[in-house]
C-alpha cells in the first residue's frame, strides 16, 4: 500500500523535482496524503496569488483535453515561466491521472518545448534558484516520469486484485506482523467506506476485538479509529476534488454518518471546512 508514495520519492530524489497529482478518476486520494494533489511550492503560491485564473485555465481546460494528443507526456513551459513535466495515465482508455513534475528554468537551446501563449510577469526572486535544465536533460527527465507512471500502473493492477479478495486465512495463520500489516490495509482500503468497524476487523483477522486493537497500536502507532478517520477524510478529500458530489454526499460516501462529526474532523485535519476546500485551487 505504500508503494505509490515510495515510488514517488525516489522519482524526486533522483531528478530534483516536485510530483503533484491530478486524480481525474478519484482512485488515488486514500493511498497518498492529500498534499500530493496540489501545486503548493512556493514559487507557484506566489504566481497563484496574482495569477490563479491562468494557472487554471493552463493547468487544467486547456491540458486536459491536449493531454489525448500526448499520450507518452511532455514538458512545457506554463505563463510564469516555470517548466515541468508532465504525463498522463490511461486506465482502461480513460484518462485517470496526470503526473506532474516541477518546477525547473528552460536553460538553452530547445527544440520541443511548449509553451503557453501568454506570459505574465512575475519578479525574479520568484524564480530564483530554480535549477536551469537543457534539453537533453529534459528528456531524461520525461522518460524517468514515464517509467515512474509504468510502476504506479503496475501497482494499480495488484492493489486492484488485491482488494477484490480481502478474505483472511483462518485463526492462527496469520502470526508474522508484515502479513498482518498488509491484511489490515486491504481490509481497511476494501471497506473504509462502508461497514469497517473493530468488530468487523476482528471477526475477519478471527481475532478478539480487544487483541485487534493492540494489534493495531502495535503495528500502526495509532488507534484503530485514528486510522480508519484517516482514509475516510483521504477519500474525502477526494471527492471534493474531483467530484460534484454535495458536502453532504461526500460525507456519507466517504463512510461517515454524521455531518456534525465530519465537519469537525475535517477542519481538524485540513485547517478549513470541507466546502472552503473545494473551492480552494486544485492547481
Amino acid at each position: 500500500m505504500e508503494v505509490p508514495e515510495w515510488a514517488i520519492q525516489v522519482f524526486e530524489k533522483q531528478n530534483d523535482l516536485r510530483v503533484i497529482v491530478h486524480d481525474l478518476s478519484a482512485t488515488l486520494g486514500v493511498f497518498l496524503q492529500p498534499e500530493r494533489f496540489q501545486h503548493r511550492s512556493p514559487c507557484c503560491i506566489a504566481v497563484k496569488a496574482r495569477h490563479d485564473w491562468a494557472c487554471v485555465d493552463f493547468e487544467i481546460t486547456r491540458l486536459r483535453e491536449e493531454l489525448p494528443g500526448f499520450p507518452e507526456g511532455r514538458y512545457h513551459r506554463c505563463h510564469a515561466g516555470f517548466m515541468e513535466w508532465v504525463v498522463p495515465v490511461f486506465i482502461k482508455g480513460r484518462l485517470a491521472w496526470i503526473l506532474f513534475a516541477g518546477q525547473h528554468r528552460a536553460a538553452g537551446d530547445y527544440r520541443h518545448l511548449f509553451q503557453d501563449i501568454r506570459s505574465t510577469r512575475v519578479d525574479a526572486a520568484q524564480t530564483k534558484g530554480l535549477r536551469g535544465t537543457g534539453e537533453p536533460a529534459a528528456e531524461a527527465i520525461l522518460e524517468a516520469l514515464r517509467q515512474l507512471r509504468a510502476r504506479l500502473l503496475e501497482w494499480h493492477g495488484q492493489v486492484s486484485a488485491l482488494l477484490k479478495n480481502t478474505r483472511m486465512p483462518e485463526a492462527g495463520g496469520l502470526t508474522d506482523l508484515a502479513d498482518r500489516r498488509r491484511l489490515i490495509q486491504s481490509f481497511l482500503h476494501a471497506h473504509h467506506t462502508g461497514t469497517a468497524g473493530l468488530k468487523e476487523l476482528a471477526r475477519a483477522l478471527n481475532l478478539g476485538e480487544s487483541r485487534t486493537s493492540h494489534l493495531v497500536k502495535e503495528i500502526f502507532g495509532c488507534s484503530y479509529v485514528q486510522l480508519l478517520n484517516e482514509l475516510r477524510l483521504r477519500t474525502a478529500a477526494s471527492l471534493l476534488r474531483e467530484s460534484a458530489l454535495s458536502v453532504t454526499e461526500v460525507c456519507l460516501n466517504s463512510g461517515f454518518r454524521d455531518m456534525s462529526h465530519f465537519h469537525r474532523i475535517f477542519q481538524k485535519r485540513f485547517a478549513t471546512t470541507p466546502l472552503k476546500y473545494r473551492r480552494m485551487s486544485p492547481v
